[in-house]
């Protein structure tokens, strides 16, 4: 694996495995600054990899701001999806159904996601296990 951000809030990582790459929320977020700065530095890590899998475990988030939604809806998947030049964005969350917060963000970006881009595919999951094997098994030209 290789790791290219890492702080208290998050962690951010390639797993060659599934070829995918990771954030993963160790706590909740605090504000916007500190969400877009997390987000900003997946976007560079993405971009200097060839994968097509983008996995965000978002069970520790908390809730994000309306502003931050849009920040990942209107730059962030954008981003990855102009690195991918045509290429469909698979994207995987995973969620804890207790941590209603951090579901309803998350809910927020697939619809607005679904909505602004045919290229993304969102899937969301509440188990680690299920979500590894079908990123697993999704073939990427």
């Amino acid at each position: 694996m290789t790791e290219f951000y890492r702080d208290k809030i998050a962690k951010i990582y390639y797993d060659p495995q599934v070829d995918a790459l990771f954030l993963e929320y160790l706590g909740k977020v605090t504000g916007n600054d500190q969400f877009i700065t997390i987000n900003t530095a997946l976007l560079e890590a993405f971009r200097s990899l060839q994968t097509q899998k983008f996995v965000a475990d978002v069970r520790k988030m908390g809730i994000i701001s309306i502003e931050a939604q849009k920040w990942v809806v209107g730059i962030l998947l954008p981003g990855m999806i102009q690195h991918l030049a045509g290429k469909k964005l698979v994207h995987a969350q995973l969620l804890d159904p207790a941590e209603v917060l951090s579901k309803i963000s998350a809910n927020n970006v697939k619809d607005k996601a679904a909505k602004a881009e045919e290229r993304i595919e969102v899937t969301q999951f509440t188990d680690r296990e299920e979500m590894i094997a079908f990123i697993k098994n999704i073939h990427t030209p």
